[in-house]
């Protein structure tokens, strides 16, 4: 079979059975895509380790790609490899030792406590509905731990405000259940009051952020309704929801949540991708100790 053919059969099997997100099917198209051209003439069948390691090499040398990207290649590789020896394509998986550079080890960004207290966000006087849409989003972010791809996709019938808690659909359609703060459902409450003044009552399957169409709010949107409300709060750090959402596990992580709960709350599949979290409080402490301590 033409490696191209396989290629694209492995990306529909992602996309429908494994459902795996629109970005990471994008993603892992663009890379096979730039492997099939420099194997242009070859069959799935003739695939070695060989011809991996030389796109990774000229990847890496002709376009200079960050140690991240080269993982995440090496990624993609290995998932397709799978593939095609499930498929009975290849015989043995070519792929099993192909290593990943490693990765630097990076702290994430997030906001202070005090910056996010309550007390330091301020009365909003004749609230829009755009001004109101940015607290609530803020509120499920922040109080709940949410992606900002799952804000966009949430719909009412998934908010339970009697139980106190929401019904996430994450990555690859896996649920999980998150508590809602009483805060995050104060503002539901005077968001779903505004949309009804504009004429959007929402009915009970309709996404939670509505426009006028009726249809969910893009994530560009929504991106930009925290940006503004983050920058509003006096905050001169990167101003994204996925800052926000490093601040709520790194929160709970300095108030001594259980890293367990934390990593089930941000729908995590491995507890190394939550431990980085632990590393942020490990370096603050460490710089605290350094600061105050005598022999620091």
């Amino acid at each position: 079979m033409q490696l191209l053919d396989s290629i694209k059969n492995f990306l529909t099997y992602i996309e429908r059975q494994r459902r795996y997100s629109p970005a990471t099917v994008k993603t892992y198209g663009e890379v096979l895509f730039k492997f099939a051209e420099i194997h242009e003439n070859l069959n799935a069948e003739e695939l070695t380790k060989n011809h991996y390691k030389l796109f990774i090499r000229t990847r890496r040398m002709d376009e200079k790609l960050a140690t991240s990207s080269i993982a995440l290649h090496v990624a993609c590789l290995k998932s397709f490899t799978k593939y095609l020896v499930r498929e009975h394509i290849l015989a043995t998986n070519i792929a099993e030792d192909l290593s990943a550079p490693k990765r630097e080890k990076r702290l994430v960004s997030f906001v202070p406590q005090k910056t996010l207290d309550l007390s330091n966000l301020p009365e909003i006087e004749n609230p829009t509905l755009q001004m109101v849409r940015a607290r609530f989003l803020m509120e499920l972010i922040y109080g709940s731990g949410l992606r900002i791809s799952e804000c966009s996709s949430l719909t009412w019938n998934r908010l339970d405000i009697n139980s106190h808690m929401v019904r996430v659909l994450g990555k690859g359609s896996k649920e999980r259940i998150v508590p809602l703060t009483e805060t995050c459902e104060e503002w539901a409450k005077k968001y779903k009051e505004k949309l009804s003044e504009a004429g959007r009552m929402p009915a009970i399957q309709d996404p939670v952020f509505l426009n006028e169409q009726r249809k969910a709010h893009n994530v560009r949107t929504l991106r930009n309704d925290i940006y503004n409300l983050l920058r509003s709060l006096g905050w001169e750090g990167k101003a994204s929801p996925h800052v926000l959402r490093h601040s709520f596990a790194t929160h709970l992580l300095e108030n001594d949540a259980n890293i367990m709960g934390v990593k089930e709350m941000l729908g995590h599949a491995s507890l190394n991708t939550t431990q980085v979290y632990t590393h942020v409080t490990a370096e603050r402490l460490k710089a605290a100790f350094k600061k105050t301590h005598p022999r620091g």
